[in-house]
Order: structure tokens, then sequence, then C-alpha cells
């Protein structure tokens, strides 16, 4: 079983430039487990690595996709374990989708459905509400409606995909497989105060570094999309301002305050993972984290 590093935690705590850092002591290269960071045209507001900070070290899994495109972690994981699978040496993923390493690791049972009945799908959660998909998912699989969050929009149509597609989620094995990898996960954590003050000094960044302009960019090229990207935190704000619908100042403290509640859910999720070790970064600088993190990673990289 090929061993692979995971480096994840909150947004704003580091990841990207630990990870470069780690690669060149590992001689190594870096896929991305981050599931807005993946679309074109959104760097901004995903504070995508940019080509000059990645100093010479080779990243996947960036702008694959297109904002008016839904791209789900059953593609994401066809394409990134390809690309570890390529890579000669120990590959480093970095990310802060839990899920996005959870379908490296636990390959999803159930493939996507058809095109057609996804935009249908998709059209009725827009059009009727998440109610109603939550009554097709009860008369389509009970089992499944009785044991997942029905307020969240995303796992509520994918179940329904799958049902529809004349598969059952409940009936899947889920964790219970063998991993595909021995994923070595290292989460990256701040004390809670500190990690706000980053949230609320990153978004300040991104709005003085143009995000405004880069989302209307979107929205001139692709219109206002139903798909993930343009719900992404920091986009949707965003268009409400420019819908008229938020001042700025209400606009950057939304983006703020549903930053810290994705952080937190982040945190929960880091929880039901296999971690390897967390690692507090709040007294050290990125050099002396990724030192760590290289000398843990001596055990098993040869």
């Amino acid at each position: 079983m090929k061993t692979v590093i995971g480096i994840t935690g909150t947004t704003s705590v580091g990841k990207s430039a630990v990870a470069v850092n780690l690669a060149q002591m590992l001689n190594t290269e870096v896929i991305s487990a981050d599931s807005m960071q993946i679309y074109k045209g959104m760097n901004i507001g995903t504070a995508k690595i940019m080509p000059e900070e990645m100093r010479g070290i080779r990243h996947y899994m960036l702008d694959i996709a297109e904002p008016c495109e839904n791209y789900s972690s059953y593609l994401y994981q066809e394409s990134a374990s390809r690309i570890i699978e390529s890579i000669p040496s120990v590959p480093i993923v970095v990310g802060g989708s839990g899920f996005y390493f959870d379908s490296l690791v636990y390959p999803p049972e159930f493939g996507n459905c058809d095109h057609v009945t996804a935009a249908n799908l998709r059209k009725t959660l827009s059009e009727n509400g998440i109610e109603a998909l939550c009554e097709m998912l009860r008369d389509l699989d009970k089992d499944t409606y009785n044991s997942i969050d029905l307020n969240n929009p995303k796992r509520v149509l994918r179940a329904v995909e799958i049902a529809m597609s004349g598969r059952i989620k409940s009936q899947g094995k889920g964790k219970t497989t063998a991993p595909r990898y021995d994923l070595k996960l290292f989460v990256l954590q701040r004390n809670r105060a500190e990690l706000y003050k980053h949230i609320d000094e990153r978004v300040d960044k991104m709005m003085a570094n143009g995000l405004v302009d880069e989302v209307s960019a979107l929205v001139e090229k692709y219109g206002i999309c139903d798909t993930s990207a343009f719900s992404a935190i920091g986009y949707k704000e965003v268009i409400e301002y420019l819908q008229g619908r938020l001042s700025l100042h209400e606009c950057v403290e939304k983006i703020k305050l549903n930053t810290r509640h994705y952080a937190k859910r982040q945190i929960t999720y880091y929880k039901k993972m296999n971690v390897y070790e967390y690692v507090d970064v709040d007294e050290r600088s990125t050099d002396e984290i990724a030192e760590y993190v290289y000398d843990k990673c001596k055990e098993f990289v040869k």
C-alpha cells in the first residue's frame, strides 16, 4: 500500500506554504485537496497558491474545472489517485476539504448519475427547496433518509442521485472497506482566538487584493450559476453585494462570520478522521512547522 502524506487544517492555518517547504525537503510533488481551488478564475477568494509561491514544486488538481460545472469528490478521487500512482516518491496531499481526503483513501462505492438527471435534481433543489429532495429520498431510500443530515443540500442531493441510479447508499460499506492508501495525516491547528484573527485578516487582504473584481469577472463570464463554485464562501456574499442586497461592510462582515463557521465545521470533521498527528502552529514559523513534520516523516519515508 502506497504511503501518502496529508497536510490539512482549517482555513488560514498556513497549509500551502508548509506543503511547499516539506515537498522541497522530500523532493516530491503536491496534490491539492481543496474543493474550490479546482475552479478556474477563483484565485483570491480561495487563497489559491500562485506559481511564484510554489517555488518550483509541481502542484496538481488546481484550475481543472469551470465554475459553471459541479465537480464531485468522485471525479476528484479518480483524477488524484492516478496522479498519486504516477509520482515515484511519497506525494503530499494538501487542502482543507476533509471529504476529499476521505474519497481518496476510501473510494466512493457509487459513481455519478447521468448529466440530465443531475441537472433536473439541481433544478428541483433550486425551485422547490431541499424539502422536495428530502421527500424524494424518503420514497427512494428510507434508511438513508433516516440517517443523513437532511439540512445539508449537497448530501441530500447526492443520496437522491445514487438512489435514482438504481443503487442504495445505505447499503454501501463506507469506511469498513480497506483503505487504498496509507495516509499519514497531519492536521495543522491554531488557538481559536488566533484562528479567528487570522481569518479576519485574510478576508481584509482578499478584499484589498480585488475579490469584488474577481467575482464580477466570473459573473460577467458565466452568469450566476447554480453550482458549488458560486455558492462558495466569499463569492456568494460578494454576489449579494453586487446585487445590492448587502452593503460592502455587511458583505465583508458576513464573509468573516461564515468563514469562522466553516472553520468550526472543518474542526469537527477532522475529529472523525484517522489523524496521524495534530500540529500546533501558533508559536512556530512556516519553516519550523515544515521541519517538524519532516522529522516525523522520517519514520515512514525512505
